[in-house]
C-alpha cells in the first residue's frame, strides 16, 4: 500500500520530501544545538574584558607551556580578539561541537534509517538510491552550515557587547575552514554508514579518525618523526595556515572539499551496490 501511494506521488515532490523529511526529523534537537552555540559564544565573549586586561600574564603563562600546547592554543596570544578566539573556540571546543553534529547527522542519514527499519519504506518510492543519499548529504551540509553561521553571528553580535571584535574577513575565513572540516568528517560518516549499514560504525570510525588525525597534527609540531605525517591529517588543512590570522587558504580549503567529495563518491557507489536485504 505504501509503495502504491509513493508511486502515485510526483517525482519532484518525492525528491523534496527526502530532503525536507531529514530536516524535519531534527526540528526538536536542532534549536538546542543552536542555543548551545549561542550560549557558548556568550560565555566566552563575557570573559573577554577580564582576559584582555590581563593579557600580559596570560601570554607569559602561554610562553612557558610545551610546544604542543602552544600549537593547540595558538601563537597569537591573548592580547587580540583573534588570539583569544583561536585559543578558546577554534582550537578545541568549536571543532568538537561541529564534528559531533556532522558525524551524528552523517551516521543517521543512511545507517540510522536502516537500523530504524525506515529505509526500506523510503526506497520503495520512485526516488533512486543516488538521489536519496545526495539529499541526505545536502541536509547534513545545510545543518552544519546553520550551526557555523550561528557561531559566526553570535561572535559578531554578542562579541560587540563586550568589545570582542576580531577582523571580520579572517574570522569568516576561520569559520569557513571549520565548516569544511566538519562536513568532511560528516561525509566520512555517511560513507561508512552507506557501506556497512551500521550506525555505531558510522559514528565510531570517523570519530576515531578525527582523534588520531588531530593528535598527529598536534604532536607533529613537536615530534620530528610525526611531522611528515601532518599533511595526512584533515586538521592540518583546517588550522595549519592559521586562517584566523592569515585569512582563507584556498588550497587547504579545496583539500577539505576534496575529502568530502571523495567520501560522497564512495558512499554513492557503496549504497547503490549494497544488497540491503542481506
Amino acid at each position: 500500500m505504501a509503495r502504491e501511494h509513493a508511486a502515485a506521488l510526483p517525482r519532484g515532490r518525492m525528491l523534496g520530501t527526502v530532503f525536507a523529511k531529514t530536516l524535519r526529523d531534527q526540528r526538536r534537537s536542532y534549536p538546542w544545538w543552536v542555543a548551545g552555540f549561542v550560549l557558548t559564544i556568550m560565555m566566552y565573549a563575557s570573559f573577554w574584558p577580564s582576559v584582555s586586561s590581563n593579557a600580559a600574564q596570560f601570554d607569559e603563562y602561554l610562553q612557558n607551556l610545551p610546544e604542543v600546547f602552544k600549537e593547540l592554543l595558538g601563537t597569537a596570544g591573548f592580547a587580540t580578539a583573534e588570539g583569544y578566539l583561536q585559543s578558546e573556540l577554534f582550537s578545541f571546543l568549536g571543532p568538537i561541537l561541529l564534528l559531533v553534529y556532522a558525524i551524528g547527522a552523517g551516521a543517521r542519514a543512511i545507517a540510522g534509517e536502516e537500523e530504524a527499519g525506515s529505509l526500506d519504506l523510503l526506497l520503495s518510492t520512485p526516488v533512486r538510491r543516488r538521489r536519496v543519499l545526495a539529499d541526505k548529504f545536502g541536509a547534513m551540509v545545510l545543518g552544519t552550515f546553520g550551526l557555523a553561521l550561528a557561531m559566526w553571528l553570535s561572535v559578531v553580535a554578542l562579541g560587540a557587547i563586550w568589545d570582542l571584535r576580531p577582523d571580520l574577513a579572517n574570522f569568516t575565513a576561520a569559520s569557513v575552514h571549520l565548516f569544511l572540516l566538519a562536513v568532511a568528517f560528516g561525509a566520512i560518516s555517511l560513507a561508512v554508514g552507506a557501506t556497512t549499514g551500521g550506525k555505531g560504525l558510522a559514528i565510531g570510525v570517523p570519530s576515531g579518525v578525527a582523534l588520531i588525525t588531530f593528535v598527529v597534527n598536534l604532536f607533529g609540531t613537536a615530534v620530528s618523526w610525526i611531522e611528515p605525517l601532518r599533511p595526512l591529517s584533515p586538521f592540518y588543512y583546517y588550522s595549519g595556515s592559521q586562517p584566523l590570522t592569515n585569512g582563507l587558504h584556498t588550497v587547504h580549503a579545496l583539500v577539505l572539499v576534496g575529502i568530502s567529495a571523495v567520501a560522497l563518491a564512495v558512499a554513492l557507489r557503496a549504497f547503490e551496490r549494497r544488497d540491503l536485504a542481506a
